[in-house]
């Protein structure tokens, strides 16, 4: 009762299930790869593992045996530690290949990158990251750029104050209440509100700038961020920034907004 109890309460940022009736072993799997891809490129021991999902460390070495068994963890034999495998790769591929969101906003990031001579893409809002689903190259490359299906924080750069900005109120304050470093002041979400858009001047690197606007599905609910990234000068941010707010409303619309 006592270890029920606590991997209840060390769920981690998983939401809870919202349906009873489903298989625990199969529960705590997903948990395990979850909290494998929120710490992605770092390999972390078994027993952290199991603090972070709540079970013991004897089920959860059968957990990770049985997924390493079908390539999705891998496992260091030196180090002791886990990772996630290979084999999700084609699995994420199967599910992007077949998503409208990617259908829909790749004519659109493409049209952006072209039109403006920089690198667009569109990242689907999961948790509290953001996967990048489309993107499009037109001006020079840059090896900081994100690559598709790569996954990242939603709360840094041009794309998180659009993020922030645009998540609803009691979102937003869960997020603070939970201790995340949000880095931005109330004046620069009403702004970012009012415009349509944020900004981000050289502050990730210098001379490199980005606009990113929010994408909305049905309801109005926030899914996704359209994002202009490159070395465009700044007095051309306020231009960039109304054209992506544009057309992330043009996406909004195709989406169901």
């Amino acid at each position: 009762m006592k270890l029920k109890k606590q991997a209840i309460m060390q769920r981690g940022e998983e939401e809870q299930p919202k349906f009873r009736s489903f298989v625990p072993a199969l529960d705590q799997a997903i948990r395990i790869l979850l909290h494998l891809q929120r710490n992605a490129g770092e390999r972390i021991n078994l027993t952290r593992i199991c603090q972070a999902v709540g079970i013991n460390n004897s089920k959860g070495h059968y957990i990770l045996t049985t997924l390493q068994a079908y390539g999705l963890v891998e496992k260091d034999p030196h180090a002791k530690t886990y990772m996630l495998g290979a084999r999700l790769i084609p699995l994420a591929r199967a599910v992007l290949d077949h998503l409208d969101y990617r259908a829909a906003a790749g004519p659109l990031v493409e049209e952006m990158a072209k039109e403006t001579g920089t690198t667009a893409w569109f990242g689907l809002r999961i948790n509290e990251s953001l996967f990048v689903l489309s993107k499009y190259e037109a001006g020079e490359h840059f090896w900081v750029t994100p690559g598709i299906g790569q996954t990242f924080s939603s709360f840094e750069g041009a794309h998180g104050k659009a993020v922030l900005a645009f998540l609803p109120d009691k979102e937003r304050m869960l997020l603070l209440q939970k201790g995340k470093d949000l880095r931005i002041l109330p004046h620069e979400l009403n702004s970012i509100r009012k415009l349509g858009f944020a900004r981000d001047l050289g502050t990730f690197a210098k001379g490199i700038n980005a606009v990113a606007a929010p994408v909305f599905g049905p309801g109005k609910r926030l899914i996704g961020i359209l994002l202009l990234f490159g070395t465009f000068p700044e007095q051309m941010a306020d231009t960039y920034g109304r054209k992506i707010a544009d057309t992330a409303k043009r996406l909004s619309q195709k989406l169901g907004n």
